[in-house]
């Protein structure tokens, strides 16, 4: 079972759509640092990661880059007749939650590490502490930098980023095994998402494009929490969805 863990690990993380999306992550970070913040008025830690991942556009779209990596990979074993050699080795249930790991760490990955990235190029260039235009004075994140500092925010982004990334992995995951179709585990993940941000849109604590930020329901524990939630849920569908098609195929 480990030995065909660390196989399907190292499948998850030679797929060219891991480093795709890590490039055009970080691509979209840097366009948006190098056009929205002037150096020269040393802009704090915190308004360059604002310019980052607020001002870029990049959360509106950003359920598409998880789906692009090893998710997918299950619709092609499916079509290609490998799933079958799969289930003569392994039991379905014991399959389903190691591709769910392998996926989700993946996918999870594809965001966290572009957002580390970007917070550690804040913190060596910006200033430390709260930005001085005082348009964060009394909110939650002036809050946490003045009694956690700059690095609980740094930690708090990598986080969310890293469950946003699981959790839209594992969403695409998921219509792979009950479509066997790539093509709606690429685009189904990314239609669920905007839904969600029309549906959920005054309901900020559930509403997946703020929780990737944290900073708009003013509450990284809160967002984190949610975000596990939506991984278990998703984690469900991908299971059941998985046990189901291996016994079909």
């Amino acid at each position: 079972m480990k030995k065909i863990f660390w196989i399907d690990l190292k499948r998850a993380f030679l797929c060219k759509g891991f480093y795709l999306a890590f490039i055009i992550i970080c691509l979209i970070f840097a366009r948006a640092i190098e056009q929205n913040i002037p150096f020269d008025l040393n802009p704090s830690c915190y308004e360059i990661i604002v310019a980052a991942t607020a001002l870029s556009g990049f959360t509106p779209f950003a359920a598409i880059f998880p789906s692009i990596a090893y998710s997918i990979a299950f619709s092609s074993e499916c079509s290609s007749g490998y799933i079958k050699m799969i289930a003569a080795r392994m039991e379905a249930k014991k399959f389903a939650k190691m591709r769910i790991i392998t996926v989700g760490f993946t996918g999870g990955l594809i965001i966290a590490l572009p957002m580390l990235i970007m917070c550690l190029l804040a913190y060596s260039v910006g200033e430390p502490g709260m930005p001085t235009t005082g348009l964060y004075q009394g909110t939650r994140i002036e809050y946490y930098i003045t009694h956690y500092g700059d690095w609980y925010v740094l930690c708090g982004k990598v986080i969310l980023g890293f469950l946003f990334g699981a959790i839209w992995s594992i969403c695409s995951l998921a219509f792979a095994a009950w479509t066997c179709n790539k093509y709606m585990a690429l685009i189904c993940p990314f239609i669920v998402y905007e839904l969600m941000w029309v549906m959920f849109y005054k309901i900020k604590f559930i509403n997946p494009i703020f929780l990737i930020r944290g900073d708009d329901i003013q509450s990284y524990p809160l967002a984190v929490l949610m975000e596990i939630v939506y991984i278990a849920l998703m984690s469900i569908a991908a299971y059941i969805g998985i046990k189901r098609r291996m016994k079909v195929e």
